[in-house]
């Protein structure tokens, strides 16, 4: 059992922000049919800053934002990167999806939001994910982070491939590299944070890292700048189907991880609903639960929520 998912206490804050907070963020960026967005909410009780990801993956997608980005940001150098983005994709077949990370503290015209780029499965050689990093980082990279990423794609083994990259603008002068990568398990994550020399606390990871029949996969989220970071990011993805994740809700009950009222806030998010943003029509669900580690420090826990349209499925996530 992963313990402490969700803290115990009685503030419905979840229940909350996934109903009338959500539709209020969402109609204020980029509302467009066939755009997926999935919030991210901090479940700790002293913490409430949400943040927003919207995941494009066709020309047009791209178009619309650059042509409304005028509106938002002022920054030249994201107008850049979507040009760059367009240019991507038409040369690489390997680029699945693009999407932005936003962080919903009252600064979003103003700060760069964190941008990441989607991969196919297939395997990707090291100099192409050079260049989707060189891209992701308005081409301002060092030889240490070609280094450290190079050092963490030749430690995979068959079947772990990386998901997704990123570049935490919204970090600002402590931004970094993020990769997020699949294919663990329990046993094969903690050989390969060998391999790559992870630095952080890999006791407090095996204490709170317990394969659920719940779960579906896991991917696991590494950082890195100059170093590589001593913080991981272990994102639990459930079965489809609303059962497991009851099954899941009602251990956290079972083992007082939280209080049923707790239970019954995150219940309220995974029941079907439907949100109308200026005549588009979004179906809200949970996409999927995260816990980081930093240092010695115990895990933060996350739930994220997406909107998708009704009528498709999630682009890139």
């Amino acid at each position: 059992m992963i313990p402490y998912i969700f803290p115990v206490g009685e503030k419905c804050m979840v229940s909350s922000l996934g109903a009338s907070r959500l539709e209020k963020q969402l109609s204020y960026f980029y509302p467009r049919q066939h755009l997926s967005y999935v919030f991210e909410f901090r479940l700790s009780e002293k913490n409430d800053q949400v943040d927003l990801a919207i995941a494009f993956d066709q020309e047009e997608d791209i178009e619309f934002l650059k042509k409304h980005s005028l509106n938002i940001y002022k920054n030249e150098e994201i107008k850049k990167w979507l040009s760059s983005c367009l240019e991507l994709k038409a040369s690489d077949n390997s680029i699945k999806s693009f999407w932005l990370e936003i962080d919903l503290d009252g600064q979003e015209t103003n700060n760069i939001p964190s941008l990441f780029i989607s991969l196919k499965p297939e395997i990707s050689t090291i100099d192409k994910l050079k260049k989707i990093v060189s891209v992701l980082s308005f081409q301002h990279v060092n030889a240490d982070n070609f280094k450290i990423l190079e050092t963490c794609q030749n430690a995979l083994e068959k079947n772990q491939y990386i998901e997704h990259i990123g570049v935490m603008h919204s970090r600002k002068s402590n931004k970094t590299t993020r990769l997020y990568i699949r294919g663990f398990n329990k046993t094969s994550l903690l050989s390969y944070l060998d391999k790559v020399e992870w630095t952080g606390n890999k006791e407090l990871l095996k204490d709170h890292l317990h394969e659920h029949y719940s779960l579906d996969y896991i991917s696991v989220a590494l950082e890195f700048a100059e170093i590589l970071k001593p913080t991981i990011g272990i994102e639990l993805h459930l079965k489809k189907g609303t059962q497991y994740s009851d099954l899941l809700l009602s251990d956290f009950v079972e083992k007082k991880v939280c209080s049923s009222k707790k239970i019954e806030a995150i219940k309220d998010i995974l029941t079907f609903s439907k949100i109308s943003i200026k005549n588009c029509n979004y179906r809200r669900s949970l996409s999927h639960f995260k816990f980081t580690i930093k240092n010695n420090e115990e895990p933060e826990y996350k739930v994220y929520v997406q909107l998708i349209p009704s009528y498709t499925g999630l682009f890139g996530f």
